[in-house]
């Protein structure tokens, strides 16, 4: 039996993508194996977003094909990067035996049926990579917001809703397959059914889902800030498995970088939505990112984002060195801002946060927090432990008495983006623990965690 072996790069969107790919393989009478040296073909899915996710495909592409001089047979390349370049990507990666367009499983299927003679039914099913108690449910793909610094509606095309009852489906495929976290993403969650039902619906499918009581927890990425009304955040409040966590990529705040960036929305509504936000779900978490270095961004407009993030406190924030993609039209803008001076401004926004973070999470020590176990770990796994901190050296002394540890999420914390909850089981209370889980803590459980002090981004817990 023919093995293969797949590489995923990019975002949790392009991982849909790549269940998908997983699947033919599967149908196809392919074996997974998870040693690529091992591996008849091995399938690239890359991102082309910005530059450093060029980067690394081509730097992965290229550490691949050093397989072929070995004993790898295939190399097949798909996804954002092929849309993008493909054409020069052939004549300047020979080693590439196949180059697949985006999303295109019907050549896949050409490509592997002529190695199996499969006369079988091939169907779109998903097979699941993250771990099996969380799963993404890719609502929409494409986007026509055309912001001026964005590849994506070249690359993905505009915006395409699936019809929510495929939705409702593949929510119960995910059910089916153990999943406890629904993560929901799109290019931008806000818009979803607008080319199918003429406006946003997204809150009839997140009820929708609710009422199938499928899924414990219900998270929600990729808000759009001007599709972002207040009246869809009262209708979250209805929603009683919805976390209080809301992905809302800001990009900036100055009103003329959000002019030229083509955001569709201002200062002063983008404040004036954040602050409803909080009042209508006062412990949420709100994630967001920015970028700087934008053309025109002036000292005194980084001045103004950087004050605005001191002042609101976001639970979560990621910053991006502003790229220059071709095909955009923020690549025509004049007033360019150095790339090192773009990421000098970066970094002071990342140190800055490294101090917010620290002092939001603070207050949750001595709080309990449900929290979602992910794996367990072992204790070489712990960051190193300054010992003459107060923290430290109670870290410590758990390392000295305690029999488990496992990596969990609270509802501050998406896979893979934010930071994690340190679960700690001591050894006087494993029996207890040991009784109630027949001697059996797994991925997928939410437990009740009592948070016993905080890092930078992270929680330490013990367990109740």
């Amino acid at each position: 039996m023919k093995k293969f072996f797949l590489i995923s790069l990019g975002c949790s969107k392009n991982l849909v993508d790549s269940e998908q790919f997983f699947s033919l393989f599967l149908q196809l009478g392919y074996k997974h194996t998870s040693n690529k040296k091992y591996a008849d073909i091995i399938l690239i899915n890359t991102c082309g977003f910005i530059q450093d996710a060029k980067e690394e495909a081509i730097n992965t592409i290229l550490d691949t094909a050093e397989l072929k001089k070995k004993n790898l047979k295939k190399l097949i390349v798909t996804g954002c990067l092929v849309k993008r370049y493909k054409e020069s990507l052939i004549t300047e990666i020979p080693e590439v035996d196949v180059w697949i367009d985006l999303k295109d499983f019907e050549h896949l299927k050409t490509v592997l049926k002529k190695k199996t003679k499969s006369t079988i039914q091939i169907n779109s099913q998903r097979e699941i990579l993250t771990p099996e108690h969380y799963a993404y449910l890719r609502i929409s793909d494409g986007c026509d917001n055309h912001c001026s610094y964005c590849t994506i509606p070249s690359i993905r095309g505009k915006l395409t809703s699936e019809k929510l009852e495929n939705l409702l489906k593949e929510a119960q495929y995910l059910a089916d397959q153990g999943v406890k976290e629904l993560i929901i993403n799109a290019q931008d969650t806000t818009k979803y059914g607008y080319d199918l039902y003429g406006k946003s619906m997204l809150i009839e499918l997140l009820k929708e889902i609710e009422k199938m009581k499928l899924f414990p927890w219900i998270r929600l990425l990729y808000l759009h800030p001007a599709h972002l009304s207040k009246k869809m955040i009262e209708d979250f409040k209805d929603l009683k498995t919805l976390l209080p966590y809301f992905d809302i990529p800001l990009q900036h705040i100055n009103s003329s970088i959000l002019k030229a960036m083509n955001r569709k929305i201002d200062k002063e509504t983008i404040i004036e939505n954040l602050n409803f936000l909080r009042q209508t779900f006062p412990h949420c978490a709100i994630r967001t990112t920015f970028i700087t270095g934008f053309p025109g961004e002036s000292r005194l407009f980084f001045a103004e984002l950087e004050n605005f993030i001191n002042d609101f406190k976001f639970t979560r924030l990621g910053v991006f060195a502003y790229s220059q993609e071709e095909d955009t039209p923020a690549i025509h803008l004049p007033r360019k801002v150095l790339d090192k001076t773009a990421q000098k401004r970066k970094d002071t926004l990342m140190f800055n946060q490294m101090s917010i973070s620290r002092i939001l999470l603070s207050d949750f020590v001595g709080k309990t927090l449900d929290v979602i176990i992910d794996k367990k770990i072992e204790p070489e796994e712990f960051s190193p432990i300054d010992t003459t901190t107060p923290h430290g050296k109670l870290m410590k002394g758990f390392r000295d008495e305690f029999i488990h540890v496992f990596n969990g999420r609270s509802y501050l914390d998406a896979p893979e983006i934010d930071g994690r909850v340190l679960i700690l089981v001591r050894s006087k209370n494993i029996k207890k623990i040991n009784t109630i889980k027949k001697n059996k803590i797994l991925p997928g459980d939410i437990v009740k965690v009592k948070i016993l002090f905080s890092l930078i981004y992270d929680l330490v817990g013990e367990i109740l």
